[in-house]
């Protein structure tokens, strides 16, 4: 079984920092692998661990979209559950899923279902999964953060 950590908390007071030395912390602790997750729009984790985050699910969600990108037989949510596979990135000592912001005026909702929806398949292969989440409770209400073991709120 594995540890959820997330953080929450205002803009800009420091739940990314939080973050990206925790999951240092957990691997010099020999804790891992962790996953870490950026569920924050504005992805700054990766950049914290060395990273930069080369697609997001965000990305997926657009591609999705492109009846090029579909191929025939095969149902979107299968399609979308490989991409997001594929997505996450391994570092040393840890794997980074990206949640990025989705372009243009639609709703925000669909990218958090599927961060929660793959989250609660994907941490199971993790000892400890650390989520950066975005400012302010939202993350909470949108269940983005669901059987999370501990709340840090950074403030």
């Amino acid at each position: 079984m594995s540890l959820s950590i997330a953080a929450s908390g205002k803009g800009g007071v420091g739940k990314t920092t939080v973050c990206a030395l925790l999951v240092r912390y957990l691997i010099e602790a020999g804790k891992g692998p962790v996953l870490a997750v950026d569920a924050d729009p504005n992805s700054s984790l990766g950049l914290l661990l060395g990273m930069e985050p080369e697609k997001k699910i965000a990305d997926l969600r657009e591609e999705a979209n492109e009846p090029a990108n579909t191929p025939s037989g095969v149902p979107k949510a299968r399609m979308i559950e490989t991409w997001l596979n594929q997505i996450i990135q391994e570092g040393r000592g840890f794997d980074l899923l990206t949640m990025g912001r989705p372009e243009g005026p639609r709703c925000y909702c669909y990218v958090n279902d599927l961060l929660r929806q793959f989250l609660s398949r994907v941490k199971k292969a993790y000892p400890v999964v650390v989520i950066d989440n975005e400012a302010g409770m939202e993350h909470l209400s949108r269940l983005t953060t669901d059987n999370i073991d501990c709340l840090v709120v950074v403030s």
